[in-house]
């Protein structure tokens, strides 16, 4: 047996690391040594000596009769009597050695920072003699990113600000909860990055983000609407920097200037050298295609494609030159427009390039462009999928059925597409569940039992009441409405998106997540007609919400009794990340119900004003219930709520109550 502390002793950690990356992960672990024994300051780490928490990399002068990895990233944890050997076979391999040792034998949940789940402090603990080793990866970069971050952009207003001519982003996340993120997705086994929306490193305190990600060991990318690190509103700041702003941002007429200026972005991302993966693409303002803020692109699908395509290679060009080097990666992610282009074949990459096949974030479905392309083989190829998904996705509470990532990510490793996945994750913490499954599809990504991992969550987290949790959890996804295909079909003519029929689904495809009710609600409020986004407001639609809002109710009855058996150590977690988001998702439906019924005609003004009354109810509880989120260090973790803005949406709700024209 090893003994890792007692009431009077505690190890040793030696680090034979130099990589301040390294050096972190290793901190975050004396920090978790030091909680769970309640011995602060009592784990001393040094640079020598052979007995403790040896931490080593492939290449070190490593001990005999200890297992080595043999794989890229990573792990071996051998414990033996006087000693555990954390040994990686690279960098990221000996960081991910140190999080799976806290994970699997200190039984820290890889989400602890952020989810405030943290095991019982105890005196003493002792480790039987053993082998672990980490699985095979057959991902090649699996990322988050974090796209639609207004949480986390002003939980901390330290990080500074931004010029951006955008309603959002103007504020930089802060580095130290930045850091707080990066730790998790690590913990989690995540290699990539994407640390915000519209990045322009141009900015010091937007570089910070990439650097900080970058000090973490991880590998960094770009939002596709920034192909080159270069959204519209960054190449706009260049121009006016260099009082040039009465020139137009276009490819097309204006080639040179954007060529100057993706070279001038290239210079700035190619000091992070090979952990830079670069996104290579042609977007408009916003998430937008770029005909939509240029007039001067063609109108047909083939010479759009032909303009896209010649602006990926000169961008991989720039790269290459900037680089002085063929050997790096790069992706094209086929959101929208590109999923119709590249799926009729009007887009031509790079050789190397990595198409990126994207789900529809409405509905967290791939589209026909990943069926019908004749994929190369041995080629990589790469997804994009949206655990959150701003404005008609889960952003406060979980929405993406684990069920239905686990089909699509069955899809995509099916056909070899899996070489590189990105997980837009938004703000993390509400949506930290599906950041887990996520995380622990690819281990299996063909043979991955939903049901049964999610299951095996709840015991870890909730121990003995971990089965009656997951009975709760597992109707949770069953709650939500189905507004049908319909609209799915109607919003993806609008965006460009190639939409793909699927047959016979074992779970809802259309899911009304709180984006949807958000946008559904500020439709009724302004008078705007329901044909663009959503069916038709009629009774049919109201059953579904009152159908949903009450299944949603009778769960957080259940939720409630099941709360008076949890012990204190996990009582917190549960009415944040389980009780809480049920009943949200009850308070949005009902507001929305309630906002449907203040359009029939035929109600007095009394009337009328009891509903607005009643829908007001519905958001100032979620304002107070909300509260549950800000304790222990998170008190203005809701002060960036600039997505869903549940306090905007009361106002409106209550100026139309009073009289007030939408």
């Amino acid at each position: 047996m090893f003994k890792v502390f007692d009431s009077l002793n505690r190890c040793n950690i030696v680090l034979k690391s130099d990589l301040e990356s390294v050096k972190k992960a290793t901190a975050n672990l004396v920090c978790n040594l030091e909680r769970l024994s309640g011995q602060n300051g009592a784990f001393i780490t040094s640079d020598s000596g052979q007995d403790g928490i040896v931490i080593m990399t492939v290449g070190d002068d490593l001990p005999k009769n200890v297992e080595v990895p043999t794989e890229a990233e990573g792990y071996t944890i051998t414990i033996k009597e006087n000693a555990v050997y954390i040994i990686g076979f690279d960098e990221l391999g000996t960081i991910y050695g140190i999080y799976g040792f806290a994970t699997n034998f200190l039984n820290i949940s890889p989400v602890y920072r952020l989810a405030d789940v943290f095991p019982k402090q105890t005196e003493s603990l002792e480790l039987k003699e053993q082998l672990f080793s980490s699985p095979s990866r057959s991902v090649r970069f699996r990322g988050w990113f974090l796209n639609d971050e207004d949480l986390l952009t002003d939980f901390k207003i330290s990080g500074g600000t931004r010029n951006i001519n955008y309603p959002f982003y103007q504020n930089v996340m802060d580095t130290e909860v930045l850091d707080m993120v990066l730790e998790t997705a690590l913990r989690l086994e995540i290699n990539l990055i994407i640390p915000g929306s519209f990045i322009d490193i141009d900015n010091p305190a937007e570089e910070k983000l990439v650097e900080t990600s970058c000090k973490r060991g991880l590998y960094v990318s770009q939002h596709h609407i920034e192909p080159m690190g270069v959204s519209y509103f960054s190449a706009d700041n260049y121009l006016k920097n260099r009082n040039l702003d009465n020139e137009t941002i276009s490819f097309i007429t204006n080639r040179e200037r954007m060529v100057e200026i993706w070279q001038y972005y290239a210079t700035k991302w190619a000091k992070y050298g090979k952990r830079v993966v670069w996104q290579l693409g042609l977007r408009g303002k916003g998430d937008n295609a770029v005909w939509r803020s240029d007039p001067n692109v063609p109108t047909s699908n083939e010479q759009r494609g032909s303009i896209i395509s010649d602006a990926i290679s000169t961008q991989w060009e720039i790269v290459r030159d900037t680089l002085n080097s063929d050997s790096f990666y790069s992706t094209a992610t086929l959101w929208n427009e590109g999923s119709v282009l590249y799926g009729n074949g009007y887009l031509t990459l790079p050789e190397n390039t990595i198409p990126v096949f994207a789900d529809f974030g409405v509905d967290q479905m791939f589209g026909e462009d990943l069926y019908n392309v004749a994929l190369k083989s041995n080629h990589p190829y790469g997804v994009y999928y949206h655990a959150a998904f701003w404005h008609l996705g889960p952003h406060f509470a979980e929405g993406c059925n684990p069920k239905k990532m686990a089909y699509c990510y069955n899809v995509a490793a099916s056909k070899n597409l899996l070489c590189y996945s990105i997980l837009n994750i938004s703000n993390v913490r509400p949506l930290h569940v599906s950041a887990m499954m996520n995380a622990k599809i690819f281990a299996k990504p063909t043979n991955f039992n939903a049901k049964e991992e999610l299951l095996n969550l709840d015991i870890a987290l909730f121990g003995k009441f971990g089965e009656k949790v997951n009975n709760i959890r597992q109707k949770y996804y069953a709650c939500f409405a189905d507004f049908g295909e319909a609209p799915l079909r109607k919003i993806a003519d609008l965006w460009c998106f190639y939409y793909h029929d699927y047959q016979n689904l074992p779970f809802v495809r259309n899911a009304v997540t709180d984006g949807q009710l958000m946008l559904f609600g500020r439709y009724i409020l302004e008078n705007k007609p329901g044909t663009n986004f959503f069916p038709s407001r009629d009774e049919s639609i109201k059953t579904v919400l009152k159908n949903s809002a009450s299944a949603f109710s009778a769960l957080y009855k259940e939720a409630e009794e099941l709360e008076s058996e949890l012990s204190q150590e996990i009582i917190l977690y549960f009415r944040q990340f389980l009780k809480y988001q049920i009943l949200h998702m009850q308070l949005m439906a009902e507001w929305c119900v309630a906002l449907m019924e203040t359009t029939d005609e035929t109600l007095t003004d009394k009337e009328r004003t009891a509903y607005f009354d009643l829908a007001s109810s519905k958001l100032k509880t979620i304002l107070q219930e909300r509260k549950i989120l800000e304790v222990n260090g998170w008190e203005n973790w809701h002060r960036g709520d600039k997505k869903i803005n549940i306090e905007q949406l009361l106002a409106t709700t209550e100026d139309l109550r009073n009289g007030a024209k939408p």
